[in-house]
């Protein structure tokens, strides 16, 4: 009993669109429920839970701007199939819809209408198809919407969504690809098999995927503790897995610095004898320092202990610059790299 109940709730936890899904299935039932007590919504009655639908799929701040944005979207779109269809008549000819069509979508882009402008031409191909380009349909179609999108809002205030669990996973899919990054490019190191910084970027482009949806992430449990009871029993975890948005966001750019010290040629272009190139002296006590910070990282994020491995990636560092070979390129291009792993390191202590 234990066991079954432990794993609901870790379901429950860790997977926030089961809770989606009821808050969602909750609040279309309600909104169908009550509509048959709007007057003239006999018609049109599935436009509520529509609404309901809409406005349970965000945080309570979003559900709020979302609905009325999806609803501001289907006036806009119903509004421009009322004025052609005036325009041009009764009879919808091949014409007339992709006048509508492309109007429609160039309103879609109105930046007061944010992500739910693709509703525009929605509305506008309903609005004169079904709705045979009658205003009533525009008010039938938006009002019963935004009924719903009431509905919707309320169940949400009842239960407001909390999207920890997507943002932490966000944050520990980005320290997993920067770790996993320091390490590719100490093994190839070692290994003289470096690539262009070109090559490099286009067949390692998920780390600035992995930077966008944690931030991403993380914003939407910002903008979810708006009105949000529920939240103040996690703002100490809030508060932690925020820092480590922001260290590893830093640490991403530091990454970035590496690869790009590394891997970009350095010296005068088109002069092969002026072109740096590390020795195998020096790039096995770098490959061995980033394998060390990759360290760090792992234990930073899983809860592990991270002194001993910040300690021992800071002996590999001073290591390397106590070992100097003189003022020379390959020397300053050595101390690069140090700073940027040892500013990196500097993040997690």
């Amino acid at each position: 009993m234990e066991t079954a109940r432990g794993w609901l709730l870790d379901r429950w936890v860790n997977h926030p669109r089961i809770a989606l899904a009821l808050r969602a299935a909750v609040a279309a039932a309600i909104a169908w429920t009550l509509v048959r007590f709007v007057p003239g919504s006999q018609d049109y009655p599935y436009y509520a839970p529509f609404g309901a639908i809409i406005a349970t799929t965000s945080t309570l701040a979003g559900s709020v701007r979302e609905s009325l944005q999806a609803v501001g979207a289907i006036v806009v779109g119903g509004a421009i199939a009322w004025l052609v269809d005036t325009a041009t008549g009764d009879y919808v000819a091949a014409v007339t819809l992709a006048l509508v069509v492309a109007l429609s979508v160039s309103a879609a882009g109105w930046r007061v209408l944010g992500a739910m402008g693709g509703w525009a031409p929605t509305a506008a191909v309903f609005t004169l198809i079904i709705g045979h380009g009658e205003a009533q349909f525009i008010g039938a179609y938006g009002g019963l919407t935004l009924f719903g999108a009431l509905v919707g809002i309320v169940v949400n205030m009842v239960s407001p969504p909390l999207p920890l669990a997507p943002a932490r996973s966000a944050v520990g899919h980005t320290r997993e690809v920067l770790a996993e990054q320091l390490r590719e490019i100490a093994d190839l190191m070692v290994e003289h098999e470096l690539p262009t910084l070109d090559q490099w970027h286009r067949e390692h482009s998920e780390l600035r995927r992995a930077r966008t949806e944690m931030r991403d992430a993380v914003s939407r449990v910002h903008e979810s503790l708006t009105a949000n009871a529920r939240a103040r029993r996690h703002r100490d975890a809030l508060a932690v897995l925020t820092e480590e948005a922001d260290s590893l966001d830093r640490v991403s750019l530091l990454v970035s610095d590496v690869a790009d010290l590394l891997l970009r040629p350095h010296g005068v272009p088109g002069d092969p004898a002026t072109q740096t190139v590390l020795s195998d002296e020096v790039r096995e006590p770098i490959a061995r320092a980033m394998h060390r910070v990759a360290d760090a990282l792992d234990a930073y994020g899983h809860g592990a202990d991270v002194d001993p491995r910040l300690e021992a990636a800071d002996v590999e560092l001073t290591a390397l610059l106590e070992n100097r070979i003189g003022e020379t390129h390959e020397q300053l291009l050595v101390d690069s790299v140090v700073l940027s792993l040892r500013r990196a390191l500097d993040t997690f202590a």
